[in-house]
């Protein structure tokens, strides 16, 4: 039981909140299919709104085949290891904001827009991981 709570309770709360911010926007029934890949706020709620079930399968399916298993290491090793893992793990979450924020930048846009992408999507990737992380830490 507890194993099944790992796998599927820190995603379902983090999407969730991530749920409930878009939802309760004022931009929630102004999203169209065609603001995704844009680049901007809209963008990203509109891919999360048409997005939400695959999204959630993928975030459940992480979870089980990668997370909880290195959790379980983690939890094992000393202190200087749990931080380095961390560390580890905020190096992965910004290399994924750029490979993300890459290829949705328009290059007529401007540096500029691409550090303001990728700022973005590294704040939503290490606030997800910071509500799983904690989930888990209750978990246990």
């Amino acid at each position: 039981m507890k194993k099944l709570l790992k796998v599927l309770l820190p995603p379902f709360i983090g999407f969730c909140l991530y749920f409930i911010a878009i939802r309760y926007s004022s931009h929630y029934f102004d999203l169209t299919i065609g603001q995704i890949g844009t680049g901007s706020l809209q963008g990203f709620m509109a891919y999360y709104r048409y997005a939400l079930p695959l999204l959630f399968i993928v975030a459940v399916l992480t979870q089980l085949l990668i997370i909880v298993p290195i959790w379980n290491k983690v939890l094992l090793k000393p202190a200087s290891a749990r931080f380095w893992a961390i560390f580890s793990f905020v190096f992965v979450c910004l290399i994924m904001a750029a490979a993300l924020s890459y290829p949705i930048w328009d290059k007529v846009t401007g540096v500029h827009h691409l550090l303001k992408i990728f700022l973005f999507m590294s704040a939503v990737q290490l606030v997800y991981w910071t509500i799983n992380f904690i989930t888990l830490i209750v978990i246990e």
